[in-house]
């Protein structure tokens, strides 16, 4: 049996043009879905280090991502495991990190702990982009760019395809 490779830690970093506090708070809201995270909500008791979560669709009926919360550290820092419920591929790491700067706040998302050549790591670098991208875009202007926009009622009209195994039935919170 082979030893597993793993890809190089990533990071996509952007400068949102607002406070640092204000972009903590969208980051971590877990009251409506989130545009950024394909109109996923964060599913959560609570989104403190050792605690489960599950990124649950706007129907509440699918869940593409489940993970456990690592650190927390308001408003610089957020370490969770993370694995796509559509990929059997085992868990990596996601950090953001919050910094302020003269222009608003250094946002980095960093990838790490990833199977090189898997399917997650592909996935994860496109999603990465896609979440830097939309998630200053959303800050910044409360919309996500119109490319996204279109990606997101794409996604809404095929939800009827999406797998039974991403279904929330089969990705209990507390599994």
């Amino acid at each position: 049996m082979s030893e597993k490779t793993y890809a190089e830690k990533q990071v996509y970093r952007v400068i949102i043009h607002a406070p640092i506090e204000a972009v903590w708070s969208e980051l971590i809201k877990t009251t409506s879905p989130r545009p950024f995270f394909w109109n996923s909500s964060w599913d959560a008791r609570d989104l403190a280090p050792g605690n489960n979560y599950r990124m649950v669709s706007n129907s509440g009926k699918t869940v593409a991502v489940i993970g456990k919360i690592l650190e927390m550290d308001p408003p610089n820092r957020l370490v969770h495991s993370f694995q796509l419920t559509a990929l059997p591929e085992p868990a990596s790491i996601v950090t953001y990190t919050l910094k302020k700067t003269g222009e608003g706040t250094e946002f980095c998302l960093i990838t790490e702990n990833i199977i090189a050549g898997s399917k997650s790591e592909k996935s994860m670098a496109d999603g990465a982009r896609f979440i830097v991208k939309n998630f200053k875009a959303f800050v910044e202007t409360g919309k996500v760019s119109p490319g996204a926009r279109m990606m997101l009622a794409m996604f809404s009209l095929m939800a009827p395809m999406t797998p039974r195994s991403m279904s929330a039935e089969h990705w209990p919170l507390d599994q």
